[in-house]
């Protein structure tokens, strides 16, 4: 049997260094970069798709980067098995492949087996692991298609919003492609890992590049306004253009539009607004500008919740998975790069010093021992139940008190979100509000109820 192969993993938030770290892991190592970001893969768009500039990569070879269309898509399982080729070639020329990149599905397929719908016909809940397509459910409302969803699989459709127009397409396209409901495969799947346990598909070293989103958010701000200094207008303008002249066609459903594919990059649409203004014509200088600011701290804010969504993916999914890996196969190490004045010490020389124990087969040392950041993270609560649990015991609430703009019961999703609700300052507020008119009614009506009793005068 053939021995299982090792390969690197960089991960963490947007703008925390990854591909910086990925590539002195190459040269100190002899190494290849696979990249694991769905944005790279397009041609050009190199400001708008974060690429590291060719200067820095210092000749360090760079795959599946730089290749796909604007209009095209690149699922994950296509992904899959690009990278998996990528893998088999960078070991058998016995030098490491680092994959690096924030897109996590794609980081999760690639480490485990089991985790997308091409793969054993499982069931994970990423909305863009699906390669299907099924242009019918792209001409009904989001409500119609719900409906459907609730008929076909009650226990998905009780899981989503019934506005989360993606989530429910994909566990329709689910069953009309398998002929199963997602969450029966989800529940098969959960079984299998019950008795098998999970399966690593390699022997993986995983670097989680991290810093507290107090200092890193001015960081992601600043980028934001380097992007826009070095050419990132000039980038939006060029593909609007294209798109105008047919060159480049955008999704056809507008509820779909900024969704899918290269057209989710942050700063794109956030900008939307500005190119409207700009090319509509007749706005005054002023106000031109005032909306330009305005979309700036529209794409700093997206930025950064992009970077919050990440690190809430590593603690929530990636920790709980690799302690429950088979035989330890998937090792996670915690980096300390909250400041970039001691990058080399904390970052750089750790994880080459690791990363060289690793590939030599020697002894690693404990990921808690690393810094206090490292065994802060590494010993936060995290959310233990894997993602097929969630979806099996997910209940949803109806706030019978609250309601809607429209007049409607407010629909919470999930437990969490019910207590959060509960304990809240409207929710709190609004039940002292009826409880007072409800002794309001009951005082004016012990009022009314003596004179209603009064016997009437008999002559």
């Amino acid at each position: 049997m053939a021995a299982i192969k090792k390969i690197a993993a960089v991960v963490g938030s947007s703008g925390i260094g990854k591909s910086k770290l990925a590539v002195e892991l190459c040269k100190a190592l002899t190494g290849q970069v696979i990249n694991a970001d769905a944005l790279q893969v397009y041609k050009g768009l190199d400001i708008i798709t974060n690429k590291m500039p060719m200067d820095e990569r210092e000749g360090i070879k760079h795959h599946l980067m730089d290749f796909l269309e604007p209009e095209e898509e690149y699922k994950v399982t296509s992904f899959l098995k690009d990278a998996s080729q990528k893998i088999e070639y960078i070991s058998s020329k016995n030098e490491l492949p680092v994959v690096v990149g924030g897109t996590n599905y794609y980081i999760q397929s690639l480490l485990w087996n089991n985790t997308t719908i091409g793969d054993q016909r499982s069931a994970s809940c990423e909305p863009e692991d699906t390669d299907f397509e099924f242009p019918e459910f792209d001409l009904l409302e989001t409500s119609e298609l719900y409906n459907r969803l609730a008929q076909v699989d009650p226990v998905m459709a009780n899981k989503w919003h019934p506005s989360d127009r993606r989530k429910i397409l994909r566990s329709l396209r689910i069953y009309h492609q398998t002929g199963q409901p997602q969450s029966e495969i989800v529940k098969s799947q959960k079984d299998h890992y019950e008795m098998h346990g999970l399966q690593p598909r390699y022997q993986t070293l995983v670097f989680w590049i991290y810093s507290d989103p107090v200092k890193l958010n001015p960081r992601l701000d600043a980028r934001v306004d380097q992007m826009i200094d070095t050419g990132l207008f000039d980038e939006i303008k060029d593909l609007r253009d294209r798109v105008v002249q047919g060159e480049v066609k955008m999704p056809g459903i507008e509820l779909e539009k900024y969704q899918r594919g290269l057209w989710q990059a942050i700063g794109y649409k956030e900008f939307d607004p500005y190119f409207e203004a700009l090319e509509g014509g007749g706005v005054e200088p002023e106000l031109l500008e005032k909306i330009k600011l305005e979309c700036t701290e529209r794409m700093k804010a997206a930025t950064r919740r992009y970077a919050k969504s990440q690190i809430k993916w590593i603690r929530n999914k990636l920790l709980p998975t690799s302690l429950n890996s088979k035989d330890n196969q998937v090792i996670v190490y915690c980096l300390d790069a909250g400041n970039l004045e001691t990058w080399d010490k904390n970052v750089k020389e750790k994880a080459i010093e690791i990363a060289q124990a690793f590939q030599m087969g020697q002894s690693l040392p404990e990921p808690k021992s690393l810094s206090e950041i490292a065994n802060t993270m590494l010993t936060l609560e995290t959310q233990m139940k894997d993602t097929q649990t969630k979806i099996l015991t997910w209940n949803k609430h109806v706030c019978e008190t609250c309601k809607t703009e429209k007049g409607e019961p407010l629909v919470l999703n999930g437990d969490k979100e019910w207590e959060q609700h509960k304990k809240g300052r409207y929710h709190r507020k609004y039940l002292k509000h009826l409880k007072m008119e409800e002794m309001r009614k009951a005082y004016f009506a012990s009022k009314q109820a003596p004179a209603a009793k009064e016997p009437c005068d008999i002559h």
